[in-house]
């Protein structure tokens, strides 16, 4: 089901007001390319990207303490918290990585500085390197993009992929799923005459 309700007008797209740049859109079989080339822990990153559909740096937020089968995070751009599940083998491997670290302890620690948080340009630049000998773009985003993917792919509903990704306007998750609103906009106008 389609909700053109909260599609934005005409007139704030001529004002710009709603043009977004879409991150690449990869597949499972592109993500798990990417996933092979990275090391340990960048690879549970990447993965808890994909189960979750956090942005990086929401992810980079998160401390030993925060790990669970069923997680609440508050997203620092929507303002919201998310509640989601992630799989037993992530949570395994997730508990395995910690196992020796405080609750208060950063997940995804720096290297250089192991009580600081990974910077998210280290991860972008991890990605990239293994992205060189690959035929394809990505970004840490476009794991956000593919998680959306899914969640259609399971619910075929819009406005549950919107609310999965605490999503304001429905116009953002369309560009995210890569459907064309102004193509869909006349279908339905078209389909209502």
């Amino acid at each position: 089901m389609v909700y053109l309700r909260n599609l934005p007008t005409q007139k704030k797209q001529e004002r710009g007001k709603t043009e977004i740049k879409k991150p690449e859109t990869i597949t499972k079989k592109q993500a798990e390319s990417i996933i092979r080339r990275l090391d340990y822990r960048e690879r549970l990153l990447i993965r808890l990207a994909i189960e979750s559909g956090l942005r990086i740096s929401d992810i980079l937020k998160l401390k030993v303490g925060d790990i669970k089968k069923t997680m609440t995070v508050y997203e620092s751009k929507s303002k919201k918290f998310r509640t989601f599940k992630i799989s037993e083998e992530l949570y395994a491997e997730l508990k395995k990585m910690t196992r020796y670290k405080k609750k208060a302890s950063v997940l995804f620690y720096s290297a250089r500085q192991p009580t600081k948080a990974m910077h998210r340009s280290t991860i972008h630049r991890k990605i990239k390197t293994a992205l060189k000998p690959l035929k394809f773009n990505a970004s840490a985003h476009s794991m956000r993009k593919l998680y959306a993917h899914t969640v259609f792919a399971e619910t075929h509903d819009l406005k549950k992929v919107q609310e999965a990704l605490n999503h304001k306007h429905i116009f953002t998750t369309c560009a995210y799923l890569d459907i064309d609103v102004e193509k869909l906009i006349v279908m339905s106008q078209e389909g209502s005459k």
